[in-house]
């Protein structure tokens, strides 16, 4: 086989790959489920406040990215921001976990700011890891919140939050408000034999961080809303299809903080089957009541609202220029970030 036909091949794979685990999805939800969700109203004017709540989630998540790409020096505005991250979503639910989408944005900024690629790496790197932070804060907040739950795996995930978002908290301040004592540190180390140009190299990134102190503190503020309005959107659709039979938002904010965490875990397309075994398992131990509303059904739902960030995405690569084509097509193979 060619490599053209071993590209198109591979290429309508990763897209065949998520229709495949959605159809899959749906056939496994349970004919009573089904029967009890066509017995309702589906109030669809909340159906659109959840998708607005998830779009705003998004938008607030690329504008977060954007600010920590202007700190690393590199020029970009904040529509082509926008347009870079929908673009880079849609490559992350083409593959495994978000891998695609930050691979050609790192790729993208390298190109457009030669000499810059150490710095395209650390915003990417740096904005999923305050996401992630803000998420495993939310998921401690919210257990907290909620009081000790009976089901003692809700316990060691409660647990295991608050130790992960005090230690990534406290790793965020040193590098934040470090200031000389980073940079002694960095300067020493830049003289070890061995591994003292890598050091020197990557010094530069790392010393953003004191440099622009308010605006890696306020990126934990950006990525708590950006979890709380996935919550808000998840808690919204929930609502729409089971009315007041679902469970309350106080719930959510433990069940969808939690789900998505395990989502983004690279194992299947934007965590497609991932999301929904987790909903539907939380669904069943969070409630203090037992609900009929299936978190299967919820979370495809859920997943319907990815698919229209994806088409924005589709739509932004059908008029993208020579460039960003170039930097999409590079991303597909290995290459250098310098």
């Amino acid at each position: 086989m060619s490599r053209r036909r071993r590209t198109i091949a591979f290429s309508a794979i990763k897209f065949l790959v998520p229709l495949l685990i959605i159809s899959w999805l749906v056939w496994r939800v349970e004919p009573e489920q089904w029967e009890a969700l066509r017995d309702r109203p589906i109030d669809y004017p909340l159906l659109v406040l959840a998708i607005l709540a998830s779009l705003l989630a998004f938008c607030i998540s690329f504008f977060r990215w954007w600010l920590l790409v202007r700190c690393q020096g590199i020029s970009i505005g904040i529509i082509e921001a926008f347009r870079l991250g929908a673009i880079g979503f849609l490559l992350s639910f083409v593959s495994a976990g978000s891998v695609g989408g930050d691979l050609f944005k790192m790729v993208f900024l390298a190109r457009r700011s030669p000499g810059k690629g150490l710095e395209a790496v650390a915003s990417v790197i740096v904005d999923r890891g305050v996401g992630l932070l803000g998420l495993i804060w939310l998921v401690a907040l919210a257990m907290s919140q909620a009081g000790r739950p009976s089901n003692p795996e809700l316990t060691r995930i409660g647990d295991l939050a608050v130790v992960l978002a005090l230690l990534g908290t406290a790793v965020l301040l040193l590098l934040v408000l470090g200031g000389r004592a980073i940079d002694r540190s960095l300067s020493r180390a830049a003289r070890w034999r061995y591994v003292g140009g890598w050091i020197d190299r990557v010094a530069g990134p790392i010393r953003v961080f004191h440099r622009h102190p308010w605006v890696f503190l306020g990126a934990l503020p950006l990525s708590l809303a950006v979890h709380l309005s996935l919550a808000v959107g998840a808690y919204l659709i929930a609502r729409g299809l089971y009315g007041d039979l679902a469970p309350g938002i106080g719930d959510h904010f433990v069940i969808f903080p939690i789900a998505n965490l395990a989502s983004a875990l690279p194992i299947a397309p934007a965590g497609l089957g991932v999301l929904e075994a987790a909903m539907e398992w939380l669904y069943r131990v969070v409630p203090a009541e037992p609900t009929v509303a299936s978190g299967t059904l919820v979370a495809l739902v859920c997943e319907l609202v990815k698919v229209i960030m994806a088409i924005i995405g589709m739509i932004f690569y059908w008029v993208a220029d020579g460039e960003l084509k170039s930097s999409l097509a590079a991303a597909q193979t290995p290459v250098a970030t310098e």
